[in-house]
């Protein structure tokens, strides 16, 4: 008999340098900025994100085609 799986709901986090942001948000900023930017006259196919802590950005491609970056982590505004 084959198992049924459970879904789980699940946050994945990345945590640098005592500041944390969720790849569900990370995600976000991506599409937010390849709107901006393509206008909507692409929909997302394909995204790969590369998170880089230590420069405080993730860069991404879409669609094989377009590459950017959004800010990750920002720092805290006093």
């Amino acid at each position: 008999m084959a198992e049924k799986k459970n879904d789980v709901a699940k946050v994945v986090y990345l945590q640098y340098m005592g500041r944390e942001i969720s790849l569900d948000e990370v995600e976000r900023l991506v599409r937010e900025n390849y709107d901006s930017v393509k206008k909507g006259s692409d929909q997302p196919e394909d995204i790969k994100i590369y998170l880089k802590p230590e420069d405080r950005k993730a860069y991404y491609v879409i669609n094989c085609d377009f590459a950017g970056e959004v800010d990750l982590l920002p720092e805290e505004q006093s």
